[in-house]
């Protein structure tokens, strides 16, 4: 009885703010000149183009302290914000190169997020998404001064995912998701070069694709976000096949996974 008074009040409560709304795999945005700091992603609104926000995922660049350059970026851009429906999408870019570690290879990641919202109400938004991920990568090998290696590999998926925000009160929000990656190929090509002697080399070509079944799956995540001026603290719990960001791909064992950010928006 306790726990049904507690949620009457909520929702008795004066509707949250526009600018409460979760923004993360949502068409939302911060506003434009906002500046949002947080443990995983440092965002900025584009004050000269309203419907533009630019950021990068912060966690990658402990890999310098490793010998391993990375970048990343990620640019959402809105193409309206009705009364009942929002549309965006989401590019990103990511760049990983090896050499530090005295291995040739470079890593690129592109992914590409469609986003749409529909207001049902004041309080519960319906949310759907799709992305198409991209991984690529090269590299070469010598084993000796007559042998030499090279090849690449591209691996792509698509994830698609429903959403549910639920505005319980001013400051409190509710989430849940729902998950799927329904498609996950790669390809690849091999070159190997063999000197047998100073006029005579042999060259090696092998090419392939398959579809990796490992990684298709599934989660569902349910989690809370509380908002109090700039401050923001979501928190939560999810099961099934971990999405890594960035990357993008899904881990292929199936497990509980927590739900953590907290940010500031300036």
């Amino acid at each position: 009885m306790k726990l049904v008074a507690f949620f009457t009040l909520l929702l008795a409560a004066q509707p949250a703010a526009a600018d409460e709304r979760i923004t993360d795999d949502t068409p939302y945005k911060i506003p434009s000149g906002a500046f949002r700091a947080g443990l995983w992603k440092l965002q900025y609104g584009i004050p000269g183009v309203p419907k533009l926000e630019l950021g990068t995922y912060t966690l990658p660049y402990v890999s310098f302290a490793f010998k391993v350059k990375s970048f990343n970026a990620h640019a959402k851009y809105q193409f309206f914000d009705k009364e009942h429906w929002t549309l965006a999408a989401n590019l990103a870019v990511a760049y990983v190169d090896l050499a530090g570690l005295d291995v040739d290879a470079q890593i690129g990641i592109v992914p590409i997020q469609l986003l749409a919202a529909r207001r049902i109400g004041k309080r519960l938004t319906l949310g759907l998404g799709v992305m198409y991920s991209s991984i690529s990568g090269e590299g070469s090998y010598n084993a000796d001064e007559a042998t030499e290696f090279r090849g690449a590999v591209a691996v792509d998926n698509v994830q698609t995912w429903v959403s549910l925000m639920l505005q319980l009160s001013r400051g409190w929000t509710l989430y849940l998701e729902s998950r799927a990656v329904s498609s996950t190929q790669a390809a690849g090509r091999a070159d190997a070069t063999f000197s047998i002697d100073d006029r005579t080399t042999v060259d090696v070509t092998a090419t392939g694709n398959a579809s990796i079944d490992e990684l298709r799956g599934g989660s569902s995540l349910l989690a809370a976000q509380y908002s109090r001026q700039r401050f923001r603290f979501r928190f939560g719990i999810g099961y099934g096949n971990y999405n890594i960001p960035v990357i993008n791909f899904i881990v292929p064992a199936t497990t509980p996974f927590p739900e953590l950010d907290i940010s500031w928006v300036f």
